[in-house]
């Protein structure tokens, strides 16, 4: 890599995650702000670099878009391919394109948290099921989990502000979603986020294969205890 690239990735990833350690809250009640340390670049990438973030106690990879570049949509400027894209939900915009539903699921939970705020996971990075489950397994407890058979499961009442995990048959988490006040929020491939209120008729739908599901809420104790071992 030449010293001019690096250059420009040093003051992309600065521009980037400045907004992490400046956020503030107005509110009289300033949540905590988890910060992140950047370790490493692992790839860059023509719109996008997967970079090696510490978020507490964790590795993670994130994927996140360079904003300078933007996406070539020539090819679908006619009338067909618009009106093809339109009426499947696409929005043709990298910043669609390029969060999944981990990274929305997990900013929508801290964006409506009173104690913790982030800034990692928005609308430009995504991030694989592995780093997920990191962050599941050792920043968040499970409230409960039930199989997707018989339907009349996905009828029960579930506890408000919550990650709901789907996984499938090979013990994979394939879906994530946020809850709260009776509405899930979901964000699916390259579509646009959305809402839903019925998870039977989601899964039918949508996650078929869902075997069953996992709620978690964020374990405030265990990331305070991190946060203090940090601060030594």
């Amino acid at each position: 890599m030449t010293p001019f690239r690096k250059y420009i990735i040093t003051i992309l990833l600065s521009f980037i995650f400045t907004q992490v350690y400046c956020q503030t809250n107005l509110s009289t009640h300033s949540p905590i702000n988890l910060k992140l340390t950047v370790l490493d670049t692992l790839k860059v990438e023509n719109k996008s670099m997967i970079i090696n973030v510490l978020w507490l106690s964790d590795t993670i990879k994130i994927n996140i878009l360079n904003q300078d570049k933007k996406t070539d949509t020539s090819s679908l400027e006619n009338i067909e391919h618009k009106g093809y894209f339109a009426s499947k939900g696409y929005v043709l915009s990298d910043e669609t394109s390029i969060q999944n539903c981990f990274s929305y699921a997990l900013e929508k939970y801290f964006e409506n948290n009173e104690t913790f705020s982030q800034n990692i996971f928005r609308k430009t990075t995504s991030i694989k099921s592995e780093s997920l489950e990191k962050i599941l397994r050792n920043s968040f407890k499970v409230i409960t989990e039930f199989s997707t058979t018989p339907r009349k499961n996905l009828k029960k009442t579930i506890p408000n502000d919550v990650l709901l995990a789907f996984v499938n048959n090979f013990g994979w988490i394939i879906h994530t979603v946020y809850y709260r006040d009776e509405i899930f929020y979901t964000k699916n491939g390259m579509f646009e986020p959305n809402t839903f209120k019925s998870l039977n008729k989601f899964i039918k739908k949508t996650y078929w294969d869902t075997e069953h599901i996992i709620v978690y809420k964020i374990d405030d104790d265990k990331i305070k205890t991190k946060l203090n071992n940090l601060a030594r």
